[in-house]
């Protein structure tokens, strides 16, 4: 497991350091006393990811017009972040090493960017 450091806000806007994998423990425990885990399915945790994922656009969109606080996008990344974790205990991962092999499949990747995204060369 990674040491990897997250910075967040509660609800007192107190900033509080917690390792993700901490954190990621905290979710999943706080998931098992809901019941959440063994009444959902992964299609289920993946459609409440792309509801989170929605709202954060919206967020995202709204706070470019001003009309958002950069509390709502970080709200909806951190309910992405909350499904997401869920979605891998369901089907048997840990979210950490899913992030830690994606990082080492795009650590050395080259590519260019194009209309503002990253574009890997093939």
């Amino acid at each position: 497991m990674c040491g990897w450091t997250f910075s967040f806000f509660n609800k007192n806007k107190n900033k509080k350091n917690m390792k993700y994998e901490e954190l990621e423990t905290k979710v999943i425990s706080w998931a098992e006393d809901r019941n959440i885990l063994e009444n959902s399915d992964a299609v289920k945790q993946i459609s409440k990811t792309q509801e989170e994922l929605d709202e954060t656009l919206d967020a995202l969109k709204r706070l470019e017009q001003g009309e958002e606080s950069i509390l709502e996008v970080a709200d909806g990344i951190g309910d992405m972040l909350v499904t997401i974790i869920l979605l891998a205990q369901i089907v048997g991962l840990e979210s950490v090493s899913c992030l830690a092999d994606a990082y080492e499949e795009i650590k050395d990747r080259k590519g260019k960017m194009v209309d503002g995204l990253f574009v890997k060369d093939e």
